[in-house]
C-alpha cells in the first residue's frame, strides 16, 4: 500500500452494501460473456452456421482486449471536476443498453450472422464501460484490507454468469426458443442490477479532487513505473496458466475421452471449480494478504504443472487422474485472479482507478490471447509433454521474478 493515498480520505468505511450491487454487475457481465462464447456457438451451429463464421464471434474478445482505448472518455465521465463520482450513473445506463441491445437480437433470426455479430459487437462496447466503472468503483467503494471479497466478485461472478449466459441459455432455446430465450438473458441482466439501482453510498463519499495535471488519462498511467511494474506482473504471473489453459480439451479428446464427457468437464467441472478457486483465493488473500498469496498460489501451480508434465511422460493418463489434474488447475487460475487482482489493485490511483486497472485487464487479455495460440501451435509441432514441461519452465521463472517485481513496487512506496 502506498503510504501518500492513506491520508488523502479516498479510502471509505466498508459498507456491506456494496458487496451485493457490484455481485449482481459482474454477474451480468458473465452473462453476455457465457451467451457469447459458450451458448451462441452452440445454437449457431444447431443452426447449420458454419464453423468459420462462428469462429468470428473471437472478434467480441478483441473488444475487451482494446477496451484500454475508450478508458480515459469513461473515466472523465465518471469523475466530475469537484471530485464527485458517477459510477453507478454510467453502470445503470449501460446496463440498459446492453440488455436492450440483447432485446434487439430477439428479432434477429440466427442465420443473419453478419447483424448478429454486430449487434453482440455493440453489447460488448457497453460491457467493457460498464467494467471499466464497475472495477473504479469496486476499488473506491470497498478498503484495501477488505478488497478481496470484491476480487472474488469479479472471478465467481463471471463463472455463474458463464452458466447462466451458457447453459441455461442454450436449455431456453430448446425449450422455448430463441425469442423467449433471449428476453429472459435480457431480463436477467436488468435484474441483476436492482441491487446497484438501490446504491446510494457513492454520493455520499468523499474523495479527492484531482489537481489540472492529474486528470484523467492513459499517458498519465503510462508515465507512472508502478503502472508498467503492475502490466508486468500482470503477463508474468499468468504465462505460464495461459500457455496450457486451451489444451485441457484437446488434450484429453485425444487420449481418448469421449467429447460428451470432455463437454460435462468442460461444462459443470469448470464452473464448479472456478467457484471453489475463487474462494480460495478469497481466503488465501484475507489471511495471508495478496502478495503472499500470489507466492503460494504460484508454488502451488509449479508444483501441479510439474505432476501434470511428469504423469504425461511416464503414462499415467486414466480419466480420474487427469480429471483430477485439470481440476486442480482450473481451481489455481481462478485462485490467481482473485490473488492478483487484489495485488494490482493497490497500484492504482485515486484520481483514475477505471484507467489503471483497465491497462492491466487489457495487457491480460492480449497476453493471454497470444499465449493460447502459441500453446495450441507448440502443442502441434513438439507435443503436448514439451509444453507443459515449458509450462512449469515458465512457473519457476514466475517465481523468481515476483520477488523482483515487488522489490520495484517497494521504490514507488509500495509495500
Amino acid at each position: 500500500m502506498r503510504a501518500a493515498d492513506t491520508k488523502n480520505g479516498s479510502t471509505p468505511l466498508f459498507n456491506i452494501g456494496v458487496l451485493p450491487s457490484i455481485w449482481g454487475i459482474y454477474i451480468a457481465q458473465g452473462v453476455l460473456g457465457g451467451l457469447t462464447f459458450a451458448g451462441l456457438p452452440t445454437i449457431l451451429r444447431s443452426q447449420h452456421v458454419s464453423l468459420g463464421k462462428i469462429g468470428l464471434l473471437s472478434l467480441v474478445m478483441l473488444i475487451w482486449a482494446i477496451k484500454f482505448l475508450w478508458a480515459q472518455p469513461v473515466e472523465r465521465l465518471r469523475i466530475a471536476p469537484t471530485g464527485r463520482r458517477h459510477s453507478c450513473k454510467i453502470i445503470l445506463r449501460g446496463e440498459c443498453v446492453t440488455a436492450g441491445l440483447l432485446c434487439v437480437i430477439t428479432f434477429w433470426s440466427p442465420q443473419l450472422f453478419s447483424g448478429l455479430l454486430v449487434l453482440l459487437l455493440c453489447a460488448a462496447v457497453s460491457a467493457t464501460i460498464v467494467d471499466i466503472a464497475c472495477d473504479a468503483f469496486l476499488i473506491e467503494q470497498i478498503p484495501e484490507n477488505e478488497r478481496e471479497k470484491g476480487n472474488m466478485a469479479q472471478v465467481g461472478g463471471a463463472y455463474i454468469g458463464l452458466v447462466l449466459g451458457g447453459s441455461v441459455f442454450v436449455s431456453l432455446y430448446g425449450v422455448l426458443g430463441w425469442r423467449i430465450g433471449c428476453f429472459v438473458m435480457a431480463f436477467i441482466v436488468l435484474s441483476l442490477t436492482v441491487p446497484m439501482l438501490f446504491y446510494n453510498q457513492e454520493n455520499r463519499e468523499v474523495f479527492p479532487v484531482s489537481p489540472q495535471e492529474l486528470r484523467p488519462g492513459l499517458l498519465n498511467a503510462l508515465r507512472r513505473g508502478e503502472i508498467w511494474c503492475g502490466i508486468v506482473l500482470t503477463i508474468m504471473y499468468e504465462m505460464s496458466g495461459q500457455l496450457v489453459q486451451g489444451l485441457t480439451g484437446p488434450f484429453l479428446i485425444d487420449q481418448g475421452i469421449s467429447l460428451n464427457a470432455v463437454g460435462i468437464f468442460n461444462g459443470i467441472g469448470g464452473v464448479v471449480s472456478g467457484l471453489c478457486g475463487t474462494i480460495a483465493g478469497g481466503m488465501m488473500v484475507s489471511r495471508a494478504g495478496a502478495k503472499n498469496a500470489m507466492y503460494m498460489i504460484a508454488i502451488c501451480h509449479a508444483v501441479l504443472l510439474a505432476v501434470i508434465f511428469s504423469s504425461i511422460k511416464l503414462h499415467f493418463l486414466s480419466t480420474p487422474i487427469l480429471f483430477s489434474l485439470f481440476v486442480c488447475e482450473a481451481t489455481l487460475m481462478a485462485s490467481s485472479f482473485v490473488a492478483s487482482y487484489s495485488r494490482l489493485m493497490i497500484l492504482t490511483s485515486p484520481y483514475q482507478p477505471g484507467i489503471d486497472f483497465t491497462l492491466f485487464q487489457s495487457a491480460s487479455a492480449i497476453a493471454a490471447a497470444l499465449l493460447g495460440v502459441s500453446g495450441s501451435v507448440m502443442a502441434g509441432k513438439i507435443g503436448y509433454d514439451k509444453v507443459f514441461l515449458f509450462s512449469f519452465l515458465l512457473s519457476i521463472a514466475t517465481i523468481v521474478l515476483i520477488p523482483l517485481i515487488n522489490y520495484f513496487m517497494r521504490k514507488y512506496n509500495y509495500k
